[in-house]
């Protein structure tokens, strides 16, 4: 708004007409990502999951931002999916439980982010661990839950590398866990 006259400022607010400044817009939810976000049928959460042991959830290293492993959480201490895939867990509930972790991250990158999603240049890595039963091989598949996801939000911005990798048991039996790295402007 600083860059009205006072005159004009004065002439939109008796029509009527609120201009909201960039900055607050995007932190209202105006932005690209967050419109992006709203077609897609998401809401995020609002902070993103706690830690739940001696770590933070992102660390903000220059351009950098490094999400912890995150599993699969709908609300505060209600773990959505529990179990191996391929034994307890079909292939599309571990693609699932991935999905709603990279919802998760997104809405921690946001709070890390003061709420501008916009400022996400580029996914950079994302490294998935899938608790699986013995004879389950298809890891890659589970992960396409996140990866998907972020090229659904972020356009080809959201290509990434990737680790997919099956273990036997994650913590509180989560299906997945997930950590992430993405570029952002300052």
């Amino acid at each position: 708004m600083e860059l009205l006259d006072r005159r004009t400022a004065m002439q939109l607010a008796a029509a009527g007409i609120t201009l909201v400044p960039l900055a607050d817009a995007r932190a209202q939810g105006a932005g690209r990502v967050e419109k992006k976000l709203r077609e897609l049928g998401i809401e995020l959460p609002a902070s993103g999951p706690a830690p739940v042991a001696n770590y933070v959830p992102t660390l903000r290293h220059r351009e950098v931002v490094y999400v912890a492993g995150q599993i699969p959480f709908k609300a505060p201490g209600e773990l959505l999916f529990r179990g191996r895939v391929g034994a307890e867990l079909t292939l599309e509930q571990g693609r699932a439980a991935a999905r709603l972790v990279g919802i998760n991250m997104l809405a921690l990158l946001k709070r890390e982010l003061k709420g501008d999603l916009d400022r996400v240049e580029g996914v950079l890595r994302i490294d998935g661990f899938v608790s699986s039963a013995g004879d389950f091989t298809q890891q890659p598949q589970v992960m396409n839950g996140i990866s998907d996801l972020m090229v659904e939000v972020f356009g080809d911005a959201g290509r990434h590398t990737r680790t997919a990798v099956g273990v036997n048991v994650l913590p509180l039996n989560a299906p997945c866990e997930i950590s992430a790295e993405f570029t952002v402007r300052a």
